[in-house]
């Protein structure tokens, strides 16, 4: 019977011992799980991130495209006031000269006669 009994307690020793884990195997398992928990956090920061360089590049492009029709609409502009105005000089111009010359051609024909 004390046989038995000895075996019965080295069974329960060697079969059910306690298991007791270590305080350092319990921080590690949180910090383990920490760790995970923050790659899985900063991937999806770096997908926002991403998403709002694109954006960014696509509004820096959007602004540069409006940019250069507006350089375009001045310059359009810009050349049809010139050639405004010169169309104003010369006719302004072709109409001083017809003044002179019939200045001229009065002057002239009082002078003459």
């Amino acid at each position: 019977m004390s046989y038995q009994l000895d075996i019965n307690v080295f069974i329960k020793e060697v079969c059910e011992p306690e298991i007791r884990t270590d305080p350092l195997v319990e921080r590690l398992n949180k910090v383990e799980k920490e760790n995970s928990y923050l790659k899985e956090k900063l991937k999806s920061v770096e997908e926002v991130e991403m998403k709002l360089e694109l954006h960014a590049a696509d509004v820096d492009d959007l602004h540069k495209t409006e940019m250069n029709a507006m350089r375009l609409k001045i310059r359009k502009i810009r050349k049809y006031s010139i050639d405004n105005e010169a169309c104003y000089h010369y006719v302004v111009e072709s109409i001083v000269t017809l003044v002179a010359t019939s200045i001229a051609f009065i002057v002239a024909f009082k002078s003459f006669t």
